[in-house]
């Protein structure tokens, strides 16, 4: 399908000969070069410009920078992927990898596999190009950028020295942001315990990444402009968002999802509808939708949105989050909630955990919403649908209470 030039940075040297039988084999049109340091990795870039960089953790440069995180600085269209043999994957080194990193792969990795996971990678960039989504986006006055706290986030998580407690004390800087996310962290939503009263308690409770999405969302959600269009309403698409998060990491964890996997899906179903928000200032996208559902209510909203304009505001919103370099699986899930099959690859759990939390949710509330036939084939899918149908239900009758 695509012909690529792939650099294999691993300084275990006797893994690189492997490499290249196992592409020969493979995909013999692909190129490949295989390098042991960090400097060699960069010598090797300047002179072949490689697609894609496939690249052990804990390569630094002379100065001690990270590769992953030079090369998103210097080459960011260059596809990052991690292929590592660290088992714990939780530890502070993924955890800083997976913020430069577009796909994280653990060893050891079936050939096949690694295959895939590059086609895909590059699929998803090119489905986000398409001409009918870029001619949407060209249609929207602005794209927010990242919240200036989600950078500092970003580097704190990258500082081996750092401690939950002081990732915290980086999110109460922001006073503004503060009390925002302690009011969402203390809603019904998170269901926790006890009341949250700082930063540093949000995040040994929650965890970072899910603070990270929650930073993201009230970036995008609080500074969206004012709905005036029926059928839309802020309150009614935080508390969508929030349930579908909630409900995809479920999802996700009956399907047996790692801890990664499990975050991935939940930050996907927060993050689901952002196109939403980000389509609201175009001067004719919804108002044109609006007319035609008015006449056939039967139909998705997504269905009218492909109908009229090519793309949804799946695409747009996972358009957004590529432009941010969030990971790759929450990009993809993002865009694929609606159609799952688009990419034309395995679906990933955080893309089926979203799709069918998305669903369940809306046909619990009786609005037209239309599941995956692949998906619902599934024997945990098949075993579980009722069960998750009832949870749908139950985070709506909650909501309402």
């Amino acid at each position: 399908m695509y012909s690529f030039g792939l650099l294999f940075a691993d300084p275990e040297k006797n893994v690189h000969d492997g490499h290249r039988r196992m592409l020969r084999l493979l995909k013999p049109d692909w190129s490949v070069q295989c390098v042991s340091t960090g400097r060699e990795a960069m010598d090797s870039i300047a002179k072949y410009r490689p697609n894609v960089l496939i690249s052990e953790l804990a390569i630094s440069l002379e100065d001690g920078t990270d590769l992953l995180k030079a090369i998103q600085e210097v080459y960011p269209d260059i596809i990052r992927i991690v292929l590592s043999s660290e088992p714990d994957g939780l530890s502070e080194e993924v955890l800083r990898a997976t913020q430069s990193a577009h796909r994280f792969l653990a060893k050891p990795c079936k050939a096949e596999e690694l295959v895939e996971q590059i086609e895909k990678a590059a699929n998803l960039r090119k489905f986000l190009q398409s001409p009918e989504l870029i001619e949407v986006v060209g249609g929207i006055p602005f794209l927010p950028s990242l919240p200036d706290l989600y950078y500092e986030l970003v580097r704190a998580i990258e500082s081996p020295l750092i401690s939950l407690s002081d990732i915290g004390e980086v999110i109460s800087r922001d006073v503004s942001m503060t009390g925002k996310i302690l009011q969402l962290v203390n809603s019904a939503f998170f269901g926790l315990p006890r009341k949250v009263t700082s930063p540093q308690k949000a995040v040994v409770l929650l965890g970072i990444n899910i603070l990270k999405a929650l930073v993201i969302y009230v970036k995008i959600f609080f500074t969206a402009p004012e709905i005036v269009l029926p059928g839309l309403s802020l309150d009614d698409l935080w508390a969508h968002s929030s349930m579908t998060a909630k409900l995809s990491k479920d999802i996700s964890i009956d399907l047996g999802a790692s801890q990664c996997m499990q975050e991935d899906a939940f930050l996907a179903g927060m993050l689901h509808d952002v196109g939403k928000l980000l389509l609201l200032d175009h001067p004719r996208y919804f108002p044109k939708v609006f007319h035609v559902l008015n006449q056939y209510p039967e139909k998705e909203l997504a269905e009218v949105e492909y109908e009229i304009f090519g793309t949804s505001h799946a695409e747009i919103g996972a358009y957004l989050l590529g432009l941010w370099g969030l990971p790759d699986p929450v990009v993809e899930a993002v865009a694929c909630h609606h159609r799952p099959t688009q990419l034309r690859f395995e679906n990933s759990l955080a893309l089926i955990s979203s799709h069918l939390a998305n669903a369940f949710l809306l046909m619990a509330k009786d609005e037209p919403a239309k599941l995956d036939e692949a998906i619902l084939k599934n024997a945990v899918v098949e075993k579980l649908f009722v069960d998750w149908q009832k949870k749908a239900e139950s985070l709506l009758q909650e909501r309402i209470k």
